[in-house]
């Protein structure tokens, strides 16, 4: 699992490829986002595309989070993927 860095004050993108996940005739339908512990604030834009962005503010200082974004497609396939979110206020 991949593991990122961010302070509480900023709002940074993170982009999670699932290109490799898509098979021919394949696309992407939905997309949500979830993060664990509850704390991060989280916008999807290009939703409905192969590498949906992800554009994360907020969180508590010394806290790590887990994000997993869960994608469905139009042939039933379902793919999440998880990253590692660190709060460190410097």
């Amino acid at each position: 699992m991949e593991s990122f860095t961010k302070q509480p004050i900023e709002r940074l993108d993170y982009d999670v490829d699932f290109t490799s996940c898509l098979k021919a005739g394949d696309a992407i339908l939905t997309t949500t986002v979830t993060s664990s512990p509850a704390g991060l604030t989280i916008e999807i834009t290009d939703a409905a595309t192969a590498i949906p962005k992800l554009w994360v503010s907020g969180g508590v200082n010394k806290k790590t989070y887990v994000v997993s974004t869960l994608v469905t497609t139009n042939k039933g396939r379902a793919k999440e993927v998880n990253f590692k979110l660190k709060i460190k206020d410097v």
